[in-house]
């Protein structure tokens, strides 16, 4: 669903609001109640409940991009059923939010940099839908990381982050061209796949939870 990308989200935690904006359909906010019809979901293997927003922010939602959606929010937590070698630090672990792989993720100005340099079209950091950014490494060195801590947080190298045809999307307009960026992605070796093999960035596990903050320093092992 490409074009949920030309959304904007704001929440504001003291009204429990939501806030969308788009470029055409306007702004619209959502109050989240905390009851709500049970919906049954799924994701890969994940299976779990969730709580549905309710028929006008699903009609607001399906008329602003074009595609029928109802909004959920998270029911009660779920086991993360994601059973291969390299997710063995998160399979089991209790998921209580809409994440892909892992919590974080985490991408490399350099490896940008580096990927910028093989596209007729440079891309922002944006494309990958990161949350963690750094600076200081070289270009593709976040693969090697087994660590990354400060006083405040613990953050274990999971595996590199495998990509999909999600990349093509730009994150402003939500349109999806074939820009041909995946293939010039660094690629995995066929014993380490377990999608594409194409990678970017890298998943992380939260092995000590607080507030880390743009500019911060992190220790890497």
């Amino acid at each position: 669903t490409p074009r949920v990308a030309s959304l904007a989200i704001g929440y504001d935690p003291a009204t429990l609001s939501l806030t969308f904006q788009h470029p055409e359909a306007g702004t619209y906010v959502h109050a989240v109640p905390a009851q709500g019809e049970k919906r049954e979901a799924q994701w890969i293997l994940d299976q779990f409940t969730t709580i549905d927003q309710g028929d006008e922010v699903a009609g607001w939602l399906t008329a602003a991009i074009h595609e029928d959606v109802r909004l959920v929010t998270v029911g009660e937590a779920w086991k993360i059923n994601f059973p291969i070698p390299q997710m063995k630090l998160l399979h089991g672990e209790d998921k209580s939010g809409f994440f892909a792989a892992s919590p974080v993720s985490l991408a490399n100005v350099a490896s940008l940099a580096e990927l910028n340099r093989q596209l007729d079209s440079p891309v922002s950091m944006n494309r990958f839908r990161m949350n963690v950014v750094v600076e200081g490494l070289e270009a593709y060195e976040e693969g090697a990381l087994t660590s990354l801590e400060n006083d405040q947080v613990h953050l274990l190298h999971v595996t590199a982050a495998e990509r999909c045809v999600i990349v093509e999307t730009d994150q402003v307009t939500g349109e999806r061209a074939k820009t041909g960026l995946l293939k010039h992605l660094p690629k995995k070796t066929k014993e380490e796949r377990f999608g594409s093999g194409r990678i970017f960035g890298t998943y992380l596990q939260v092995a000590k939870s607080g507030t880390l903050s743009v500019g911060d320093r992190l220790a890497v092992s």
